[in-house]
């Protein structure tokens, strides 16, 4: 499973750029948290510990608007809360219909108001050393757990452009780079952007199932989930009152409909 940003789309530890940078958030509240007076609780408790190791929350600037929609995933405006990361960056916590957080991305702010990449300035990059204050930092808010023996990390190239991946026990680490030409003219990978995915298991009773397109969804504790492709058999054949159990990743509050994997040992079984 690919996790790394399409390139069409927005998508450590530097005690410097750290302290230097400024950080700013924005929240983003979602009407689900509103009505569980414990989701809200555990939602803030959070967002106070991210305000300790981001900093100050960020304002947009005025004349430009942020970009809500995601054409590609058909979500709506993210319950998130964003920071200033120097001043190009921004550090985003998106939360999960359960108030926890299901993903955490680094990405240049640009990327709040565009979905394509032609509009981040060419010179923007990242250093290694920010990306592994990202998993610092976001080990701290929710636990990655240790990097995974039998995964493995892997990238792959589409011209100009490296996808990575950093498999942990409980998330999944991608990273995009770009090759670029140095002051030599010799080429070099810059690092763009990083997004960490959380796991999450779903074990429920199929509530609903719909067809859109090729594919068939399936509703689980309310929520909407298909295979990254046509024809998993669990999504094809199981019935509602089935239980099923699956594994997702970075499914956030807003998704018209989550991708997920059977588990392993899954079948699907008769209520």
């Amino acid at each position: 499973m690919m996790l790394a940003p399409r390139h069409s789309r927005r998508r450590a530890y530097n005690p410097p750029m750290y302290q230097a940078r400024l950080a700013i958030c924005l929240l983003l509240l979602s009407p689900v948290f509103a009505h569980d007076p414990a989701l809200q609780l555990r939602k803030d408790e959070t967002i106070a510990k991210a305000d300790r190791i981001f900093g100050q929350r960020y304002t947009p600037v005025a004349g430009q608007p942020l970009l809500l929609y995601d054409k590609q995933t058909e979500t709506g405006p993210p319950d998130a809360v964003i920071f200033w990361h120097g001043s190009s960056y921004v550090s985003e916590l998106v939360f999960a219909a359960d108030a926890s957080v299901a993903r955490i991305l680094l990405q240049p702010e640009a990327l709040l108001h565009s979905d394509s990449w032609t509009d981040v300035p060419k010179t923007l990059q990242l250093s290694a050393a920010e990306m592994q204050w990202l998993i610092a930092s976001a080990n701290v808010i929710r636990p990655l757990g240790g990097v995974r023996a039998n995964a493995p990390n892997v990238c792959f190239q589409s011209g100009k452009n490296l996808y990575c991946r950093d498999h942990y026990q409980l998330a999944v680490v991608s990273h995009y780079h770009e090759e670029q030409a140095n002051e030599q003219g010799l080429p070099e990978s810059s690092l763009k952007d990083t997004r960490i995915v959380y796991e999450e298991s779903v074990v429920g009773i199929v509530e609903d199932a719909r067809v859109e397109g090729s594919q068939r969804h399936l509703k689980v504790a309310g929520q909407w989930y298909h295979g990254e492709k046509p024809g998993v058999e669990i999504f094809d054949k199981a019935e509602i009152g089935s239980l099923v159990r699956l594994v997702t990743y970075g499914c956030t509050a807003n998704e018209k409909s989550c991708v997920a994997m059977p588990v392993k040992t899954s079948a699907v079984e008769k209520r």
